[in-house]
């Protein structure tokens, strides 16, 4: 995790593209005209008062702020913050908040302490301040993504080459990076467009193929369930078993027992 404390006068800037989650605790603003775009449009910081922007990894941001402020920011590299609390899709589950700064008065509260503390070294407490925020903005996002109205779903080449890789590379590891390269987007604007046009993450969806060849492998004659696994992709069998009793509701070998039987 890094911490920075800044204070700006007025500017235009870009935030170039890194691996990193950004959350920036605004303590102070003037009451000019401020915004940021992800690429797609503007959007309003309030004025009226202090306020949180979150900023996807792998996206450029750009700034334009009249008067003067100042903030923390906290950057987390996004996959260690992910594993940090066992969600691979925390990237795809922040996505409301990126586009809606949000105010929590405990956000400005624990960014001093996490900054106070840092100046003594205390790693293990700012760390501890990062989860309790991202607790927050989680919870945020869960707020934003009951009310947010879906955007029309992308009708171009781009999903159908997004389809074909994802089907020839089956038995691969596919991260998200993979697939907006495919698509020639950001991570964030991809599955953002990816999640209206098919009506649930790339990464569900890439899991729901997997499942599907799976069943088909598991009836044919003379295959094992951890070949099976093996050549849709999975890790090992225990993650195959996992996966395809959540989707499925049953294991693969009481579902292949039950069609052969």
């Amino acid at each position: 995790m890094q911490l920075l404390h800044v204070r700006q006068d007025g500017h235009a800037l870009t935030d170039r593209a890194t691996p990193d989650l950004l959350i920036g605790i605004r303590r102070r603003i003037g009451p000019q005209p401020a915004r940021y775009t992800l690429g797609d449009g503007w959007i309003d910081i309030p004025t009226d008062r202090p306020h949180t922007v979150a900023a996807p990894p792998l996206t450029d941001v750009e700034y334009r702020i009249d008067g003067e402020s100042e903030l923390i920011i906290l950057a987390a590299p996004a996959l260690r913050l992910a594993a940090a609390i066992e969600s691979p899709t925390l990237v795809e589950r922040l996505a409301p908040v990126y586009e809606r700064p949000f105010h929590d008065p405990m956000f400005a509260l624990l960014a001093s302490r996490a900054w106070t503390e840092a100046g003594r070294a205390d790693g293990l407490f700012v760390d501890s301040v990062a989860i309790a925020l991202l607790s927050a903005m989680l919870s945020a996002a869960r707020s934003y993504g009951r009310d947010t109205v879906p955007m029309h779903p992308t009708t171009d080449l781009r999903f159908t080459r997004v389809i074909d890789f994802i089907e020839a590379h089956l038995h691969q590891e596919i991260t998200l990076t993979d697939l907006a390269n495919v698509a020639c987007l950001s991570p964030f604007h991809f599955t953002r467009a990816f999640r209206n046009r098919h009506g649930i993450s790339p990464v569900r969806f890439v899991q729901q193929r997997r499942i599907e060849r799976a069943t088909r492998l598991l009836l044919q004659p003379g295959t094992t369930i951890a070949g099976v696994g093996q050549a849709c992709g999975f890790a090992d069998q225990a993650h195959f078993t996992t996966v395809f009793r959540r989707v499925t509701g049953s294991t693969p070998g009481v579902w292949r027992a039950e069609r052969r039987a």
